[in-house]
């Protein structure tokens, strides 16, 4: 009881311990400035935070009037209650230092004023370690050449050229001598052609040298051959017994003989003399003489003038 009493007292004669007045006054308007790193790499972001504090009524204007960042790029702008953070680029190394710091503000009666700092620094650090002047630069790329390549390249492209234009000419050369060597040889007729074909193929040795067969075989198809081109069948197509049933004159029928044994000789691996081959090689020029037509003669003359001139 004597306790509240006390108490009681107390707050009557020191109504000031027992209901504390506010005494604090507004907080005096500011600003600060402070980065997220003391270090940043070249080419990296560096955040710098504009904390303010604005008198009572005094607004910010939009957007904000900053100096002092002339020397920094800013890559980004945010605007909090109390705080204005910008995002700095770090072009180049070295030690990178704000100018004085200053925010603008208006008054609550509308009049321009500014909120002042100290300055700031940074240390931008080279990319290239700690002694940048000792680093070799490599290039991205591969050399890049400063000629044409073009003009490099340009005598093997000539060379090439003049190749293919040698070769043009040359095959061309070729085609027409063997189009003319072509026309020369079909320029004769049927039996000549077929009896200049016997003579080579006797004269090729063939026979002595053992190859009979090969012999026989090009012997039979220049004797078809021509049958072909004085009959009209296509006798180098149809067998020897084929080829009779197309025959219907007696010295047609005499050739078959010879078509026969050159079957023997091909299939059946008969082996003659050379006595004998040398009588079959007769009657096949014989026959050839004996079925040649008498005009063919009369163009082969012809053929041989204008050969001649």
């Amino acid at each position: 009881m004597r306790f509240i009493l006390l108490l009681v007292l107390s707050a009557l004669i020191f109504p000031a311990l027992s209901f504390p007045q506010d005494n604090t006054k507004d907080r005096a308007a500011g600003l600060t400035a402070s980065l997220n790193k003391d270090t940043v790499k070249t080419g990296h972001i560096v955040k710098l935070t504009l904390s303010f504090n604005l008198p009572q009524g005094a607004t910010i204007p939009s957007p904000p009037v900053i100096k002092g960042l002339e020397a920094f790029t800013i890559a980004d702008q945010q605007i909090h209650p109390g705080k204005i953070t910008l995002s700095l680029f770090a072009g180049q190394p070295g030690l990178l230092k704000t100018g004085e710091l200053s925010l603008s503000y208006l008054d609550k009666q509308k009049t321009g004023q500014t909120l002042t700092t100290a300055p700031i620094s940074i240390k931008v650090l080279s990319g290239l370690g700690d002694k940048p002047e000792k680093a070799q630069l490599r290039s991205i790329q591969g050399i890049i050449p400063t000629k044409s390549l073009f003009l490099k390249y340009w005598p093997w492209v000539c060379a090439v050229i003049v190749a293919i234009i040698a070769g043009f000419f040359l095959f061309r050369g070729y085609m027409k001598h063997k189009r003319k060597k072509l026309l020369l040889e079909y320029a004769d007729p049927p039996h000549i052609r077929a009896k200049k074909a016997i003579e080579k193929l006797d004269a090729s040795g063939l026979f002595e040298n053992g190859e009979v067969k090969k012999f026989y075989f090009g012997f039979s198809e220049i004797i078809k051959r021509y049958l072909e081109n004085i009959r009209g069948f296509p006798a180098l197509e149809y067998t020897t017994e084929e080829i009779s049933s197309h025959i219907d004159n007696e010295k047609d029928r005499q050739i078959l003989s010879l078509l026969r044994h050159s079957d023997l000789v091909k299939f059946a691996d008969d082996m003659p003399t050379v006595a004998h081959k040398k009588e079959e090689v007769t009657a096949a020029l014989k026959y050839i003489d004996e079925t040649a037509p008498v005009y063919e003669k009369k163009d082969v003359k012809e053929n041989s003038g204008e050969t001649g001139k």
